[in-house]
């Protein structure tokens, strides 16, 4: 007699391949949306690093060739404590915005001129100049030719809030919108290094104030 190699086939079963997918559902689940606020936390922090070099150096240029090494458009530090020039601001503002590679400018009508997204948050007592509707009629908007935004303290001062990443969502305090006061001391030019008026968005995946954002940003 002939020998005889039995083939026996094996698979799974309907219930096997139902756990085996509820499974792969569940982890997915619960890894995808981390794997995506992680991406978008990585991406905003590269648009805030290259958003605060920006500003640094336009601010650094306006400074040397437009006001002969001394923009008087600063909150004092150290001996010049105190020294708030808001009266120069204006001229400021419109030179650092030659500096800029601004596309379009707004004057008073960001909103219906759409320089400005829609925002929508709280803001602290004292903080009007930091309003949406300031923003949206009142303030001075540029917008650069990369589609960031920046918005002047109502129509003048050494304060600006600056959208990172311009019309893209979330368009949120802390997340893509930080503020910045523009300060001097008595052995330096113009600089920024924080914020005022803050109110990040809170929340689990809540945003950072403008210190904790360069912090952040530029650490490796």
């Amino acid at each position: 007699m002939g020998n005889f190699v039995s083939k026996i086939k094996y698979g799974f079963t309907l219930a096997e391949v139902l756990i085996t997918l509820v499974v792969i559902g569940v982890v997915a689940a619960l890894t995808i949306p981390t794997a995506i606020n992680k991406y978008k936390d990585e991406e905003l922090k590269s648009q805030f690093k290259k958003a605060y070099s920006t500003i640094l150096q336009a601010m650094y240029k306006t400074e040397m060739n437009d006001f002969a090494g001394y923009a008087p458009c600063y909150y004092g530090a150290g001996q010049l404590e105190g020294q708030t020039q808001w009266g120069s601001c204006t001229a400021f503002f419109n030179a650092l915005a030659k500096n800029l590679q601004v596309q379009k400018i707004c004057l008073g009508n960001a909103k219906s001129d759409g320089c400005i997204p829609t925002y929508s948050y709280n803001i602290h007592d004292g903080c009007g100049g930091f309003s949406v509707s300031t923003i949206e009629t009142n303030s001075m908007v540029y917008v650069l030719n990369n589609g960031q935004i920046i918005i002047t303290y109502g129509t003048g001062g050494p304060l600006f809030m600056y959208d990172i990443n311009g019309q893209k969502g979330p368009n949120l305090r802390g997340k893509d919108l930080f503020s910045f006061m523009i300060e001097r001391n008595e052995n330096t030019g113009l600089y920024t290094n924080r914020g005022t008026c803050e109110s990040p968005v809170s929340g689990v995946n809540g945003g950072r104030t403008t210190e904790e954002m360069i912090k952040y940003a530029l650490t490796k």
